[in-house]
């Protein structure tokens, strides 16, 4: 029995080694190599670089105006505005492509260690605990999802999730209960929301399970217990989490995802049935798009192929009943994840909330979660038991031997004679890459495979048997590191240069002046692809543009977009905010043609034109006596100096949202919504002082509530562990952290 001092130091080291191979597995990102790429660089960059520029400015970012016309990006929880680790970051060092690389191996090694201390539910063994951290954080899905940097923090969190939530049963503790609503509201509020939809099914699942063993043991105390136990947790998460649901509750109307998807949408890019080939050849899932019939950042759900023969040996093996449970709840979220492949995923859609997302693959990271948790036992168990099981061990290690020998020998014959790419030289890996095709990757990745089993084999078979648990643990370690390092350039990373990038967003504009009064239609993304910047440039740049690369969009933005064409380029050939009295009802937007739509038409709801169209003046071939100049802007407000001859609509070109309100000369002026999109008042003749500001209460008084329950929880927590531990370094440590920002930002 180890020391308690002991403990904590091999806890220490293998927490250590962890951090090591996370910088190491992911070394062209850790040492600023090479860019991160793909969606990382087109969304969470420029979301999270606007997002810290606004604290910067003291300005909290409620509205992100140079995207999509403007959209809430306090409500795109992709954002993420009300993250706290988002959000001291903004208020101190800032965010830009270099903070993103050293958080994305932050939270792979998060995952690494949540993984670690998981796995020690199961087992007593910190060298398998470890191993199973690092199956986890160097796997197939960590490889493929670089660029989803939501998924990532979402995954990192599972484990903290899942462990907290099990142990408040097992212990019947209030204090687990507490923990458990604090990583729920880290994935909430900065992680991908499809893990906490499906965490809500986990939850029932466990939570069932312990019910149905109390009932079984007629212990209506314990049931109470954990009734409790969840209701303390269901409590603290949604009193953290106020600021979601109003967010939530806002968004709602405008964004027509929140009100359910279609099953085309909701089964969009699964784990195709063929994508269990990853298990084995990672590799092979680099461009072979048309084989998987799915999105190559959906395809790999590699863990290792010498943990693979654990992960087998589970299911062939005794268990407890709650690892049946868990098995089961995996299997159904391995089948879920194939989406429209089976008929189970459209009649599951059906439940609440699971209509909410798209990616079914998603589903798979809690298979492969529970698969190799279930792994990591049988593989401490067999350390315990080597000769009990050794003959299972050896024939499932021949059978994957044996399968790897058959694809190889597949593969080879199916290429038919042609050249190998992987004997030809190459002057960069994104080159080697791009030569691969699905035959040769499968030969090539197939017999580096058979080396590390065929390692495997003889060392269960041979004198050096003493020896299998470390030559094991190696193999375990450079397979995965091997089968990354392949995988990784595909969708990990590109040739940009991380300074070069730096230093052009540092070139850019670092407030926000106002923008240039130009016609919005000029402002494309085209214009800001630079260091391997190709979409959402505008956020860098400080242009009021249309276009975006987002999720998070409008049902009226999608109107224009898809429906009316011609007047979404007539009324962006304006500057942001311009005169009109060119007024049209909606029902006869079908009827405009070439001769009447011009760049001031202005389409109104059918019950505003009857208003707004008795108060203006008929139309006619007069030229308008106006001007319009903005003299100042920020994010939330923006003022207008702007004089008319006579009564028109000023049109502001941002969209209308809940919390905008408009003043002429400090006065209220309603907002009409115009061309189904954007913001319009009308406008007396004379000289006036018009300002747009948001204002949104309601989100703020939920942001306040939010924030003030996160903090006595922990101060809770803190006063616990000091009690428990008798240590103050682990609570003084995150209080200095958190008061030194604020102090920091205010001061």
């Amino acid at each position: 029995m180890l020391t308690t001092e002991k403990a904590k130091q091999s806890h220490f080291v293998y927490l250590a080694l962890l951090l090591l191979i996370a910088i190491l597995g992911y070394w062209q990102i850790a040492f600023l190599k090479h860019s991160v790429t793909h969606d990382m660089i087109n969304c969470w960059i420029p979301w999270r670089y606007y997002i810290s520029q606004c604290f910067q400015n003291h300005i909290f970012p409620f509205w992100n105006p140079y995207q999509q016309l403007g959209y809430p990006i306090h409500a795109d929880l992709q954002g993420p505005a009300w993250y706290i680790e988002s959000i001291l970051l903004s208020m101190t060092t800032g965010q830009t492509n270099y903070t993103l690389h050293f958080l994305f191996i932050f939270y792979v090694f998060l995952a690494g260690m949540g993984m670690y201390f998981l796995s020690l539910c199961f087992h007593t063994k910190r060298n398998v605990a470890f191993l199973i951290g690092v199956c986890y954080m160097l796997g197939g899905f960590f490889a493929a999802h670089v660029q989803h940097f939501y998924a990532i923090i979402g995954a990192a969190w599972l484990p903290f999730i899942i462990l907290n939530y099990y142990k408040m049963h097992t212990e019947k503790s209030y204090v687990r209960a507490l923990y458990v609503s604090i990583f729920m509201f880290f994935n909430l509020t900065g992680g991908n929301h499809t893990f906490s939809i499906i965490l809500v099914y986990l939850f029932l699942t466990i939570f069932g399970y312990f019910v149905y063993q109390a009932i079984k043991e007629k212990n209506k105390k314990l049931i109470f217990t954990y009734i409790k136990v969840n209701l303390l947790f269901g409590i603290a998460t949604v009193l953290m989490a106020s600021v979601v649901l109003v967010a939530f509750y806002q968004t709602a109307p405008y964004v027509s995802r929140l009100s359910g998807l279609t099953y085309e949408y909701v089964s969009e890019c699964p784990l195709s049935p063929q994508s269990l080939l990853s298990l084995l050849v990672p590799f092979s899932t680099v461009n072979s798009g048309e084989f998987y019939n799915t999105d190559p950042s959906m395809s790999n759900i590699y863990f290792g192929v010498i943990m693979l023969v654990f992960v087998l040996l589970s299911l062939i093996n005794k268990k407890s009943p709650f690892e049946k449970v868990l098995l089961g709840f995996a299997i159904v979220c391995l089948i879920l994840s194939f989406g429209a492949y089976t008929p189970l995923h459209k009649l599951v859609s059906n439940l609440p909330f699971l209509n909410l997302f798209r990616f079914p693959s998603y589903y798979s990271l809690f298979s492969v979660i529970i698969f190799l948790l279930l792994g990591g036992k049988q593989l401490a168990v067999f350390i315990d038991e080597t000769e009990i099981n050794l003959k299972k061990v050896l024939r499932i290690t021949l059978l994957i031997f044996s399968l790897l020998l058959l694809l190889v020998v597949i593969a080879f014959i199916k290429n038919h004679g042609e050249s190998f790419f992987f004997l030809n030289k190459f002057s960069t890996i994104f080159d080697f890459i791009r030569a691969a095709t699905l035959k040769q990757s499968i030969l090539i990745q197939g017999c580096i495979q058979l080396f590390f089993i065929g390692i495997l084999l003889v060392t269960l078979t041979t004198g050096i048997k003493k020896h299998w648990l470390k030559i094991t643990s190696v193999l375990i370690i450079l397979d995965l590191f091997v089968a990354l390092q392949m995988n990784l350039p595909y969708l990990g990373f590109s040739q940009t240069s991380p300074k070069e990038l730096h230093d052009y967003i540092k070139s850019l504009p670092q407030d926000f002046p106002i923008p240039a009064n130009n016609n919005i239609i000029d402002n494309t993304t085209e214009k800001g692809q630079k260091h391997g910047l190709y979409k959402n440039t505008s956020v860098f740049h400080k242009q009021i543009s249309f276009e975006g690369f987002n999720s998070y969009t409008f049902k009226s933005y999608y109107e224009l977009e898809e429906r009316h064409t011609k007047l979404k380029k007539a009324m962006l050939s304006n500057p942001l905010v311009y005169f009109s009295n060119d007024i049209y009802p909606e029902s006869e937007v079908n009827k405009l043609d070439s001769t009447r739509l011009t760049n001031k038409t202005i389409v109104l709801s059918n019950g505003d034109y009857n208003l707004i169209s008795k108060r203006l003046q008929p139309n006619n071939n007069d030229s308008l006596i106006d001007s319009l100049s903005v003299t100042s802007f920020s994010p939330n407000s923006i003022t207008i100096k702007a004089s008319a001859s006579k009564p028109q609509l000023l049109t502001l070109l941002q969209s209308n949202y809940t919390g905008w309100e408009a003043l002429i000369d400090n006065n209220p002026a309603p907002i009409i919504l115009s061309n189904y999109l954007t913001m319009s008042i009308l406008f007396p003749a004379g000289e006036h002082l018009v300002t747009f500001h948001f204002k949104n209460p309601m989100i703020v008084i939920a942001a306040i509530i939010s924030y003030c329950s996160f903090f006595v929880v922990l101060i809770i927590l803190s006063f616990i562990w000091i009690k428990k531990h008798r240590n103050y370094w682990a609570p003084a440590l995150i209080w200095i952290v958190l008061t030194g920002s604020v102090l920091y930002y205010f001061l």
